[in-house]
């Protein structure tokens, strides 16, 4: 049963992992077209991208908005999550649904609303409007890593910090931000990935100046198709991954 149990893992890392392997090749590929049959190794498409300079400015725009994004999602999380789990108010089932419904709604229709709620209020598009998307999106994620971890906290260290003589703020810092530490930096780093690497929100609420980098992945492949983009794809994914190990190996937190 061990076994079985351990090709099935594989077979399913396998069936989630081939695509991502199917890009990273053809990022190597000599070949003009993607995807092609490959032909012979290359750094063509990654020299290629000297001469598209829109792909790292709008790098640099996604990942301010993914930072700023999950910056605000942890505070708010963080925040809505003690609040649940220390006062747990009659209504608490309510509410935590409630707060599922960003991923609920299909991301297209949180974008189209968002787009008419902008109009309403006359607002002008830019990395403002972006980043209050994004964090209402990645909101209800990070509440629920956050729930998670107070639901297996000791609020008992609280109330022994304030009788040692600590005031709140004191406790809040040296105590409950100090034991939540791990989960924060997890809804932090899982926040910012889901925020850099969303596609539908950006498509409705992006201007000229504030272009993230799937929007303008999704432009280029409009016109034409060429392993310069899986070199993009590539790039971003070794990122992930150097993110995902060094949360894992230097601040020995897992993102699971």
């Amino acid at each position: 049963m061990i076994l079985i149990g351990r090709l099935y893992l594989a077979a399913v890392m396998l069936f989630l992992l081939a695509p991502a392997g199917f890009v990273l090749v053809d990022s190597f590929n000599a070949a003009a077209s993607f995807p092609s049959p490959f032909e012979s190794a290359t750094l063509h498409w990654y020299a290629a991208l000297h001469d598209h300079p829109e792909f790292l400015d709008a790098a640099w725009t996604s990942l301010q908005l993914a930072l700023a994004a999950a910056a605000i999602a942890c505070i708010a999380g963080c925040l809505g999550a003690y609040a649940l789990t220390r006062g747990r108010p009659p209504a608490r089932q309510a509410v935590e649904t409630a707060l599922m419904g960003p991923l609920l709604v299909p991301e297209l229709i949180v974008g189209l609303g968002i787009l008419q709620m902008v109009g309403l209020l006359s607002l002008s598009l830019g990395l403002p409007v972006l980043i209050a998307a994004h964090a209402v999106f990645v909101l209800p994620l990070a509440t629920r890593l956050l729930l998670a971890g107070f639901s297996r906290f000791d609020f008992a260290q609280e109330e022994a910090a304030r009788d040692a003589g600590a005031n709140r703020l004191q406790v809040m810092h040296h105590v409950t931000l100090a034991l939540m530490r791990p989960h924060l930096i997890a809804a932090f780093v899982l926040s910012a990935v889901l925020s850099f690497v969303n596609l539908p929100l950006s498509m409705f609420l992006t201007s000229a100046r504030t272009a993230t980098l799937p929007v303008i992945a999704f432009a280029y492949m409009e016109s034409r198709i060429d392993p310069t983009i899986a070199a993009v794809a590539t790039l971003v994914m070794v990122a992930a991954a150097l993110v995902a190990v060094a949360t894992d190996r230097i601040l020995r937190i897992r993102l699971t």
